[in-house]
């Protein structure tokens, strides 16, 4: 039990204080080595070794790939085109626009698979169009904020295929189970926008002429079809989920280059450079993930957690209720994808002892996350969108409040009933 002190507290406690997660997640597991085998032995070849092991994975090349897509589909100016198809859609409901942000964001969803990039590109298209029309600022802000989040559910997902390395799941069946769960997601906002839209009489669009959808599908069909490319050819077999990562950031390339021509060579230069500074930061964490896992195997910790558990908790849907609310606990001063790499090693073995489903379990684990980038203290994509409109914190954390509530209606359902989630990868892979 000292070693998960020392791991888990000194991790929380470096990263209260500042230190970079990577640099935690290295300086927790130094720390356990150092008081295992004593200060002199610590084997400095060994951390090394862990640390570069990390990295070596076919699988995280798709990480890039898919944090460069979604630069791609930003600067190409995507986003508006995306928009218009959604406000043709649902812009005539009321509180238009604001089903069109829900909307939009699902769309979107499936080429950049991350909340921040949605709230970044999308966002600051979405809050301007429902501020012309008539939205308050707060409210237009807190619809921005709660739709972002479907980004890294609705594949492909930048924490699916981290979590997938991680665990060891199938990174396509982490993908289809999320589909359900992302639907649910947009539903439920859209209610709950229905529902205060009437109650504060917010506007209505007329609905839109067919030849208005038409001609918005036309503008954004060829982007639409990139999540279609991934998802289809890794179901096919024709590649692999990496694979699928790079031939769809082909195509992105193909249209923004060579048929909207809206990226000039200097701009590539600058979104290549962003990406591969995102990308350097992820892999350094990845790298220190790798050690503190090899740390939490060599001296069994997650045993010991695992055997706690089965000594207070026997039934598998109280385990996974009761690691929704830790999971949430952690999210609420950790950023998603930190989180991802510190839960995920010691969970998962726990959870498969309890014979739950990992693809399930890593559903579960990225939604309750997903719900802390618009949670105080440390919500990310709340701060995204704080700079975007220049709210105060306290403001737009109020506005956002009534969003929690489909968010963790959704979460309850997902856990409760793992039959939904599973659904499609059972449909397609049983």
């Amino acid at each position: 039990m000292e070693i998960f002190i020392i791991m888990f507290v000194g991790l929380i406690v470096l990263l209260a204080i500042g230190v970079p997660v990577a640099f935690a997640m290295i300086a927790s597991s130094a720390l356990v080595l150092a008081y295992a085998r004593g200060l002199e032995a610590i084997p400095m070849e060994m951390i090394a070794q862990r640390t570069l092991y990390g990295v070596n994975s076919f699988t995280l090349l798709a990480i890039p790939a898919f944090l460069l897509i979604g630069r791609l589909m930003n600067a190409a100016g995507i986003s508006d085109r995306v928009f218009d198809i959604a406000r043709t859609m649902v812009g005539h409901f009321k509180g238009g626009l604001g089903h069109v942000n829900v909307v939009a964001s699902m769309l979107f969803a499936g080429m950049s698979g991350s909340a921040v990039a949605d709230a970044g590109g999308l966002g600051s298209v979405e809050i301007k169009a429902m501020e012309d029309d008539g939205y308050p600022t707060g409210f237009s802000a807190a619809v921005t904020a709660s739709s972002a989040t479907i980004g890294p559910i609705i594949p492909p997902s930048i924490p699916a295929v981290i979590y997938g390395a991680l665990a060891n799941a199938s990174i396509a069946s982490i993908f289809l189970a999320s589909i359900i769960p992302g639907l649910f997601m947009g539903l439920g906002l859209m209610i709950m926008i229905a529902i205060i839209s009437h109650r504060r009489g917010y506007p209505t669009r007329a609905r839109a002429r067919l030849g208005e959808f038409i001609s918005a599908l036309s503008r954004g069909m060829l982007p639409m079809l990139t999540p279609l490319i991934i998802i289809v050819g890794i179901l096919s077999g024709i590649f692999t989920p990496t694979e699928a990562s790079v031939v769809a950031l082909l195509y992105c390339m193909i249209i923004s280059f060579m048929v909207y021509r809206s990226i000039s060579f200097r701009d590539f230069l600058g979104i290549l450079k962003a990406t591969a500074i995102d990308t350097a930061a992820l892999l350094f964490i990845i790298a220190g993930s790798a050690l503190y896992s090899w740390v939490l195997a060599r001296y069994q910790v997650t045993a010991l957690v695992a055997d706690f558990l089965l000594a207070t908790v026997t039934d598998p849907l109280a385990l996974l209720l009761i690691l929704a609310l830790f999971i949430l606990l952690i999210g609420l001063f950790i950023d998603s994808v930190p989180a991802l790499f510190l839960l995920t090693p010691l969970l998962v073995p726990v959870v498969v002892q309890y014979g739950i489903d990992p693809v399930h379990f890593g559903v579960v684990m990225i939604f309750t996350l997903m719900i802390g980038l618009i949670t105080p203290p440390v919500g990310t994509v709340l701060f995204t969108i704080q700079k975007i409109t220049n709210m105060s914190f306290s403001d737009l954390v109020r506005e956002t409040i009534p969003f929690y509530i489909p968010l963790f209606a959704v979460l309850l359902i997902i856990t409760c009933f793992p039959s939904i989630v599973m659904f499609l990868p059972n449909l397609v892979f049983n």
